[in-house]
């Protein structure tokens, strides 16, 4: 009997994320076995953080029915997404899976920003365990020539699409690798190819900046401006010089070793 790749989809936006059910619609096309578990709330900036929320000593943990989803046992879950990521690999929601997909985050994870996000917390929480793990983001932050009235487009799509095609190359990834992309929030046909990039920490992503005002709400003394493009250095090659030039870009989470990703042309 074929092996049918065990996969656990989760996010930082929430249970409820239309980004978390475009990523879980995803794996099931690809014809794998998945299991949703994500945060009962809002979790953004919680990084691999293993905070829980229990109720009687234990968390809480509901069952839910995704839209369009029958069939996928979907998890409402009291805790943080790195606390979810870990559970799952000790065997929680099911079997040990074969690969974590996070996401797909209402924002960008680049830069600095990635040290900070749940939703790369929970891929990398799972990577240090030796799950392959994917986390998925939309880049908000690339500017469309014609925004719409509302400015409400999100486009899901098309990151879902950019997530099924490199899906099987994940899956065949050495175990423990934790894989990065973020998509420009652009239609399918405006987007350009996707290129490997490397992460970098040079430069703070703007997803940062609603953090630091929040923290502080004499914000105006902060110096967010420094932060902010074009005022910082941005490293040609790196994953935020790319996306903002409309490639989805895929990058290694990694802090040794050889970063490079050949099956890219």
């Amino acid at each position: 009997m074929t092996h049918r790749p065990h996969v656990l989809v989760t996010n930082d936006d929430g249970i409820d994320a239309p980004g978390l059910l475009a990523l879980a619609h995803t794996a099931c096309e690809q014809g794998y076995d998945v299991t949703v578990a994500a945060p009962h709330q809002q979790a953004s900036g919680s990084a691999g953080g293993l905070t829980m929320f229990l109720v009687d000593e234990r968390i809480e943990v509901s069952h839910r029915r995704l839209p369009g989803l029958p069939g996928v046992e979907a998890y409402s879950v009291a805790a943080h997404p790195g606390m979810i990521a870990l559970a799952a690999v000790l065997g929680r929601f099911g079997p040990v899976p074969d690969l974590v997909l996070s996401g797909i985050n209402e924002g960008s994870n680049l830069g600095a920003a990635v040290l900070h996000s749940g939703t790369a917390g929970a891929a990398m929480v799972a990577g240090a365990h030796g799950v392959t793990a994917l986390a998925a983001s939309l880049h908000l932050d690339f500017e469309l020539e014609e925004p719409p009235a509302d400015g409400s487009a999100r486009y899901w799509g098309t990151a879902a699409d950019v997530v099924g095609a490199i899906l099987p190359k994940i899956l065949s990834a050495d175990a423990g690798s934790v894989f990065n992309l973020n998509v420009p929030n652009l239609p399918t046909e405006e987007t350009r190819p996707l290129v490997g990039a490397a992460w970098t920490l040079a430069g703070t992503a703007p997803t940062l900046l609603p953090f630091i005002a929040d923290f502080d709400r004499r914000a105006a003394a902060l110096p967010v401006g420094n932060l902010s493009a074009p005022g910082i250095k941005i490293i040609d090659g790196s994953d935020i010089a790319e996306v903002r030039n409309g490639h989805p870009t895929l990058s290694l989470l990694q802090w040794r070793g050889d970063t490079a990703i050949d099956w890219i042309e």
